[in-house]
């Protein structure tokens, strides 16, 4: 009975850390395309921003004048030089673009948007 608890303890302390790490901070309607975008990288930079005017760096806080020194440090380490763009569709166009600027002074190669697939229309009459 004893290698069965030690079996089951070791299975729940596994789900929850890893349930911890699967769990975003930020909550975001991403906007919806036709084209999946596989903007899935492990060494990709991702910057979410909510509507409630949050700004995440890799899920780490942080404020728009601070982000271009963090984008600097994270894109260090990085070997593709790509940033992310998660962004609710709520939030406005004038927080993508100092972002985008951001990233592009903190030395980017690439900045792609995330994008959650939509419906798939063949041309614009949805044939």
């Amino acid at each position: 009975m004893s290698p069965l608890i030690d079996c089951v303890l070791q299975l729940l302390i596994f789900f929850m850390l890893s349930s911890t790490f699967a769990s975003p901070k930020v909550r975001i309607d991403l906007p919806e395309t036709a084209i999946s975008s596989g903007t899935t990288q492990n060494d990709s930079i991702v910057v979410t921003a909510g509507t409630d005017g949050g700004l995440f760096v890799n899920q780490s806080p942080v404020s728009l004048e601070a982000m271009e020194s963090l984008l600097r440090v994270e894109l260090g380490k990085s070997e593709s030089g790509r940033v992310v763009f998660r962004g609710d569709k709520g939030v406005s166009y004038g927080v993508f673009s100092k972002v985008m600027e951001a990233a592009r002074r903190a030395g980017a190669r690439k900045f792609d948007l995330a994008q959650s697939p939509g419906e798939k229309n063949e041309g614009p009459n949805g044939k």
